[in-house]
């Protein structure tokens, strides 16, 4: 499997454009996301790719910001896919450009990227 960095999110303020009621700054998931080291932790989820073999992984922050999402409301699998897909704010904070009211993924990606990530894992805390 091979990795590819994807774009960062769009701003806060064009994120919410489409929607009949704004992101509020003051949301829990909205200032979390603003204060991740997205940038480092993908940097360190490359690590564990080949360059140029298999197809393409989804996003880091897309699947970890599931993870972290899923802890923090004690959801399933399913159950954090189906949360996300209904809400604009966790949209925002795994880094999707826009609301769409589908899921961003099946929820068995979070059984394999758990998998990939264990190598990682004391890497990821540090940068926590």
């Amino acid at each position: 499997m091979v990795y590819r960095h994807s774009p960062l999110q769009l701003s806060f303020e064009s994120f919410g454009a489409g929607l009949s009621t704004p992101l509020s700054s003051n949301n829990e998931w909205v200032q979390l996301a603003e204060v991740m080291p997205w940038k480092a932790l993908d940097e360190a989820y490359q690590l564990e790719f080949t360059k140029n073999a298999g197809r393409a992984a989804k996003p880091f922050r897309l699947l970890y910001g599931a993870i972290l999402i899923q802890q923090r409301m004690g959801l399933t699998d399913r159950g954090v896919v189906a949360a996300i897909r209904d809400t604009p704010a966790l949209q925002y904070f795994i880094g999707l450009s826009e609301y769409k009211a589908v899921e961003p993924f099946n929820y068995s990606s979070l059984a394999h990227f758990r998998k990939r990530i264990a190598d990682i894992s004391e890497l990821i805390m540090n940068i926590m």
